[in-house]
């Protein structure tokens, strides 16, 4: 699974998902900057750095492919 960072400066989390293939998703995660966590798979010629983040940076949005590792929510002190 891929992980890339997407910043939230200049884009919705609509917008962010109009750019995506069918092989990646916008998560419900979030960073602790509040930027946005998209997940997937590369498949043949749509992989994150061919052609995601190009795609994303051709609509002025800034992303990274990162090491992600989520927290459970079970982990979190809030959690009921």
């Amino acid at each position: 699974m891929i992980t890339i960072e997407v910043s939230n400066d200049r884009a919705s989390r609509d917008e962010v998902a109009r750019y995506l293939p069918n092989n990646y998703r916008l998560t419900q995660w979030v960073t602790e900057d509040g930027d946005y966590i998209v997940q997937g798979d590369d498949h043949a010629g749509w992989t994150a750095e061919a052609y995601v983040i190009p795609r994303l940076q051709s609509g002025w949005i800034s992303a990274k492919v990162v090491d992600w590792d989520p927290v459970d929510v079970r982990d979190c002190p809030h959690f009921d």
